[in-house]
């Protein structure tokens, strides 16, 4: 009989395999030196390691590098043909005829101020804006901003010079939410004096369906800061005054206000705004005439100095000079 059971023992063995849990001592689970519970079939483990998904590499993103830049096809500028840049210059320019340049430091990088990384509108991966000179040998011409997406491939330009007149170059660049954003420093010539003064420029550019966007054009010029200090002086505003104005021009101007009321005189405005008159403080970038409402009646000279990007500051406020009657 016994060797009967043992058979019997054997056979269960061979045809129903166990499941085996593994317990401790105390009774509870047994874990593996990392922690985790063994399985109730060692063997599981390694079927679903064997089976585990292997997750796919991304692929990486195309992007449009300094190297791009300075070899990139560039568009018609300055009346040259359209080509592509080597070492960032365009080849082939007889001497003296000028040049088309995406700009290097000394260190041959193109400076941070006029390039910019970021994706543009819904293009993919990472493209750029880069600032780009040209002239035909003599001043510098209206710079461009060029937009390239990997490639790089030539997505659209904006000449600075079709937004305002003037002879504009490029201040900085940056892209955010696929837009580009642009400040510019405008050289424009006033009718009034044919020469110099200064704007301030800021605009948008962005890709939709493919094509060149331009939105959202601001400029800035000494006018405003004109104009708000005069009202502030007519309003009596001293503390509104003292943002706009030196404390010497902001006394002047309020001490020409109230003379011009003490006389009788009308509303006042800002009227011309040109170059620097002669005899004007040191500093000055522009000067705007203050007239009767009608433009009659020249009342003082504003002097204004450019202080940094968009903002200007009255630094003087004097009367004109008498002019002698005839007798």
């Amino acid at each position: 009989m016994a060797a009967v059971a043992a058979l019997v023992c054997v056979l269960l063995v061979a045809v129903a395999p166990l499941q085996i849990g593994f317990v401790r001592a105390d009774g509870g689970t047994a874990v593996t030196a990392a922690g985790a519970p063994f399985p109730k079939d060692p063997w599981s483990a390694l079927h679903d390691r064997d089976a585990a998904p292997v997750e796919p590499t991304s692929a990486p993103v195309e992007r449009v590098t300094q190297a791009d830049l300075l070899a990139a096809a560039v568009p018609s500028l300055c009346g040259h043909p359209a080509g592509t840049l080597v070492d960032g210059m365009l080849p082939g320019m007889p001497e003296g005829d000028g040049v088309v340049w995406v700009f290097v430091d000394e260190s041959g990088r193109i400076p941070a101020g006029r390039v910019a990384y970021g994706q543009i509108g819904q293009e993919p991966g990472v493209g750029a804006a880069v600032a780009v000179y040209c002239d035909k040998g003599g001043v510098g011409w209206p710079e461009a901003v060029v937009l390239y997406g990997p490639g790089p491939t030539y997505l659209g330009h904006v000449v600075l010079s079709d937004l305002a007149p003037g002879r504009q170059s490029v201040e900085s660049l940056s892209i955010s939410r696929g837009v580009v954003h642009v400040r510019f420093l405008d050289t424009y010539a006033p009718a009034e004096v044919g020469c110099c003064g200064r704007v301030d420029g800021t605009v948008e550019l962005s890709l939709v369906d493919g094509e060149l966007q331009v939105r959202n054009l601001e400029l800035t010029a000494e006018r405003p800061t004109a104009e708000q200090a005069l009202g502030a002086a007519v309003a009596g505003d001293a503390p509104k005054l003292a943002e706009l104005a030196t404390p010497d021009a902001a006394g002047a101007l309020l001490g020409l206000v109230q003379a011009s009321s003490a006389a009788g005189g009308g509303p006042l405005a800002v009227g011309a705004c040109t170059s620097p008159l002669a005899g004007a403080p040191e500093g000055t970038r522009a000067t705007c005439t203050v007239t009767s409402a009608d433009g009659a009646t020249l009342v003082a000279h504003l002097h204004l100095a450019r202080t940094g990007f968009a903002a200007w500051q009255v630094i003087g406020a004097v009367a004109p000079p008498a002019v002698a009657q005839p007798s």
